[in-house]
């Protein structure tokens, strides 16, 4: 009887380690790394799109443990207004964080405000997007994840160049289109005049698209000694493609940027050259004719 009374304390606060502290650290990751509704626990990233009542939307990891008035998205992105721009999709993908206030614990979302609560698909153009963000901005990856996140591959890297590409193309010739129909308009300008304004504008438009195929050179990653030839043989085999009719593509947010500044650079040569052109130039105001002094009268 007093053999059973004995127990050793070593075997004690293992059994307790094991049945006790293990399981409990078990959950805190699971809780903190699974999506619970997006089970089994393998393959591949469950990306989550929270939809919002007014309307936005945003996506990244779930922790939503199922407790309190909110809900927790990790690593998140959002759309936002593209309909100006030149990538022939009304959105663009941000990633949030970069705002002023630079959240970095991520988004907590009342549960109130909630639409819907949706997977994405890992083919999808959001997750392709979300995957080539991280390659640019070469993420660093957890050691251990139950929901580890995807990187996208080359193809799906060398197809946003593309579209990066295509786009900067495509706001290169909305400007260039623009200062033609102004050239059709009855000017206040001399020709000749309208002629160099016009030409000194185009010469500026592809100083911008150039600039921005080099800023596409750096950011994937392009070595600087092809960067130059890149840029040279781009912007040859761009000169006179429109790429309307193209489907758009959703843009890495690093990407998007791009295209946005150059978007913006566009508009500022455009607008400089359809001020000269639209503007009258003033006349200067005649000298007055000098008046002739009265002869001397002649006395007696």
């Amino acid at each position: 009887m007093s053999r059973l009374l004995r127990v050793d304390p070593v075997r004690l606060a293992g059994s307790a380690l094991r049945w006790a502290l293990v399981p409990g650290i078990l959950g805190l990751f699971v809780s903190a790394n699974v999506d619970a509704r997006a089970l089994p626990l393998i393959g591949a990233e469950r990306e989550t799109a929270v939809l919002l009542l007014d309307g936005q939307a945003y996506f990244g990891h779930l922790d939503d443990s199922g407790e309190g008035g909110t809900l927790v998205l990790r690593d998140a992105y959002y759309f936002q207004d593209a309909k100006a721009g030149p990538t022939n999709l009304g959105v663009g993908l941000a990633k949030r964080g970069t705002e002023a206030h630079e959240p970095a614990d991520g988004m907590r979302i009342n549960r109130d405000k909630v639409l819907a609560i949706e997977r994405v698909g890992p083919s999808s153009s959001v997750a392709r997007a979300v995957g080539v963000q991280r390659e640019l901005a070469n993420a660093p990856l957890p050691a251990i994840s139950l929901n580890r996140p995807a990187i996208a591959g080359l193809d799906v890297l060398a197809a946003q160049r593309v579209g990066t590409e295509h786009a900067i193309a495509r706001g290169f010739v909305a400007n260039a289109d623009q200062l033609a129909k102004l050239n059709d308009l009855v000017l206040p300008v001399s020709k000749s005049e309208a002629e160099t304004i016009t030409l000194k504008a185009l010469d500026d438009l592809r100083s911008v698209r150039r600039s921005a195929l080099a800023a596409l050179a750096r950011t994937v990653g392009m070595p600087a000694a092809d960067a130059d030839l890149y840029v040279r043989t781009t912007d040859t085999q761009l000169e006179g493609k429109s790429f309307a009719n193209e489907p758009g593509v959703l843009l890495a947010p690093d990407l998007y940027s791009i295209v946005s500044r150059a978007t913006s650079l566009y508009a500022q040569v455009g607008d400089a050259a359809s001020k000269l052109l639209t503007q009258p130039r003033s006349s200067p105001t005649p000298a007055p004719s000098p008046t002739p002094a009265p002869s001397p009268t002649k006395r007696p």
